[in-house]
């Protein structure tokens, strides 16, 4: 989160919150076509179903959060299915919550923090095909109780004719009983969302309860899956603070700076207003050598695709659109061709990169040390912390509980007990009295 003191700090105000979700049948290999969509649409919140990531893998996508729940492997199994995954803008004020034990679905959620704004709470649902068509709902309820204006978004697995399926599934049908029970929405395009050999239909679509904005809804015809996205838009105005720009600073010239302005000779120190001026004086020093050594840098959303790459892409998603339209089995057998030859030069790049980037790397100038450093180290986000007062999932609210912690740790221990207190003044004074006896042995 952005410091709101940084002068370089802009408040920017949006009209609209977009959320895209999307069915991706795998994301490790499509990691081109993702960044691609995002950098074209620029959606605040990606919400993606069926990742078939494993816990080892890492995934991560430039300018944007990520929290995933990867379905445990079982039984050694060599793939790995299902999967959720929640992609947001690191400028949108936002905490992960961490979902209760799941029976029947798989989801990831978050809880969107806008200034000004009810919260809302936002998860990525999967529902696989093999679910109890009833009791999915158990674990539906747990998911609309997680925060405030819940937005369920995902792949449910389930048709029905109120959302412009052709059919009514048993899982269609207790969706509507569950949604007319506890006064839900369903939020459905009004094209399909998921295309089969010779079959489309409506899987794709969101739920939602105590929501008054206008939204609008549609099947994008983009990403290779059977599954199209879904852009889910609600009319919103918010701010969010937005940084442009970044520092770099040169930390050789820092320490140059340093060598040729400090004086290192042993201080005088006979008072206290000497150790003032003297720590003064250091600081000021600090703070000029940082200035100097300091550039501004205009930040830049943009991630490198290869160009050849996006031209496949374009081409890509035209075939798709066309395939949809005419389901003509020559025009599928071209889209799965050009699919794969987007994974392996996708893959052939990234290694060339890599490899490029470690052949540059010496230990002359520290730059494989760093590397090797950064490689070591996972960052990881700190989880909800449990405080006298519940759970604390904001930046905030996490501070304000450690802060009381450290507070009573570091707290003055009350020992008078006036009680005990007076009955030792008691024994002391009958043990010491000066009119006792003293008898000699």
């Amino acid at each position: 989160m952005f410091n709101s003191a940084n002068p370089k700090n802009k408040i920017k105000t949006l009209h609209s919150l977009t959320i895209v979700f999307w069915i991706a049948n795998g994301v490790r290999n499509r990691s081109a076509d993702i960044r691609n969509f995002l950098e074209e649409h620029s959606p605040d919140i990606f919400l993606i179903q069926e990742t078939k990531l494993r816990p080892e893998i890492n995934f991560s996508i430039p300018n944007y959060d990520v929290y995933r729940t990867d379905r445990p492997q079982q039984n050694n199994a060599p793939t790995q299915g299902g999967g959720t995954g929640i992609l947001i803008k690191k400028s949108l004020p936002h905490h992960h919550i961490t979902t209760s034990q799941l029976h029947f679905v798989e989801a990831t959620s978050i809880t969107l923090n806008l200034t000004n704004k009810e919260q809302f709470t936002v998860t990525s649902i999967y529902i696989p095909p093999d679910t109890n068509p009833t009791l999915y709902t158990l674990d539906l309820e747990n998911l609309i109780q997680l925060g405030p204006n819940p937005i369920i978004c995902g792949d449910f697995n389930a048709q029905h004719q109120n959302w412009g399926s052709p059919i009514n599934t048993p899982r269609g049908k207790e969706l509507v009983r569950f949604t007319q029970v506890v006064g839900m929405e369903i939020l459905a395009p009004p094209s399909p969302t998921r295309f089969g050999f010779n079959s489309a239909t409506i899987l794709d679509f969101a739920v939602i309860e105590d929501f008054f904005l206008h939204f609008s809804i549609i099947s994008l015809r983009e990403l290779y899956s059977d599954h199209n996205p879904v852009k889910l838009t609600f009319q919103l105005k918010f701010t969010t603070l937005h940084n442009s720009v970044t520092t770099h600073t040169d930390w050789t010239k820092f320490q140059n700076y340093l060598k040729t302005q400090i004086d290192y000779r042993p201080l005088k120190i006979n008072s206290n207003m000497d150790i003032e001026i003297a720590v003064e004086k250091f600081t000021k020093n600090l703070l000029n050598a940082h200035r100097f050594a300091t550039k501004t840098v205009k930040k830049s959303t943009a991630t490198y695709i290869h160009a050849n790459i996006k031209d496949l892409i374009k081409t890509c998603n035209k075939t798709k659109k066309a395939w949809q339209t005419l389901r003509n089995p020559l025009i599928k057998t071209e889209l799965k061709k050009i699919e794969k030859l987007i994974k392996k030069l996708d893959e052939n790049s990234r290694q060339k990169d890599q490899t490029e980037e470690l052949e540059a790397l010496n230990t002359e100038d520290g730059t494989l040390w760093r590397k090797a450093k950064i490689m070591r180290k996972k960052a990881q986000k700190i989880p909800a912390l449990l405080g006298e007062n519940g759970f604390a999932y904001s930046d905030s609210i996490k501070a304000e509980t450690i802060a009381l912690s450290l507070e009573k740790q570091f707290s003055l221990n009350d020992l008078s007990h006036r009680e005990t207190e007076n009955e030792v003044k008691k024994s002391t004074k009958n043990f010491s009295s000066p009119h006792s006896p003293i008898t000699k042995l």
